[in-house]
């Protein structure tokens, strides 16, 4: 059932090119942090882990609503190896490796509750797309996340997994909080986030 896929957000990088933690950013007052979690719990993700950087986890914490945060001491190592830490947490957690997963990256804030839910029912590791865009959040079934627990923490995802597409409207899959102008334009957008 949808209502019982653990869900980990990715916010372990140092985020260098922004020059400011991306999961502090704010819309509308709110951390992106607080809003991909509160979206995650609205489609009934649990348990969601969010996965840090050292200096990012007291922040962390008082932004993740309710969300179980854990620490990556190596996040230069790359994403898998986050991702890796993560997907051990839930399995800590769970007792058992998960049918699905879903992983989703702080800085890529262009989805909604409804987009997730769609995602969540899918049978194979998928991405979400508007088009040709393909995007974020992504959904991991089990023998991929075996894949993913037996790879180098520096493996691409995309070395590991090839995701099938999930067709949306509505989304703002090309929003990507890497630099100062990308703030801009989230600022420009901020009104996708006045609903989840």
């Amino acid at each position: 059932m949808s209502t019982s896929t653990p869900a980990v957000i990715l916010s372990g990088g140092l985020s260098e090119r922004l020059g400011q933690p991306k999961a502090l950013v704010k819309v509308r007052d709110q951390t992106i942090l607080s809003i991909a979690v509160k979206k995650l719990q609205n489609a009934g993700c649990n348990p969601i882990i969010v996965v840090v950087n050292q200096t990012l986890q007291f922040e962390a914490l008082v932004n993740s609503n309710g969300a179980t945060v854990v620490v990556n001491k190596t996040p230069e190592a790359g994403r898998t190896g986050s991702l890796k830490i993560g997907l051990n947490s839930i399995i800590s957690e769970l007792g058992r490796i998960p049918s699905k997963l879903l992983m989703v990256p702080i800085d890529r804030p262009g989805w909604k509750v409804d987009h997730v839910i769609q995602l969540l029912n899918q049978n194979t590791s998928s991405c979400l797309a508007e088009g040709k865009k393909k995007g974020h959040p992504v959904l991991i079934v089990k023998n991929n996340l075996l894949d993913i627990l037996g790879a180098n923490d520096d493996t691409p995802l995309r070395d590991l997994i090839d995701f099938d597409t999930l067709q949306i409207d509505g989304g703002l899959l090309s929003l990507n909080i890497d630099t100062p102008a990308d703030l801009a334009k989230l600022v420009e957008n901020s009104d996708f986030f006045d609903e989840l």
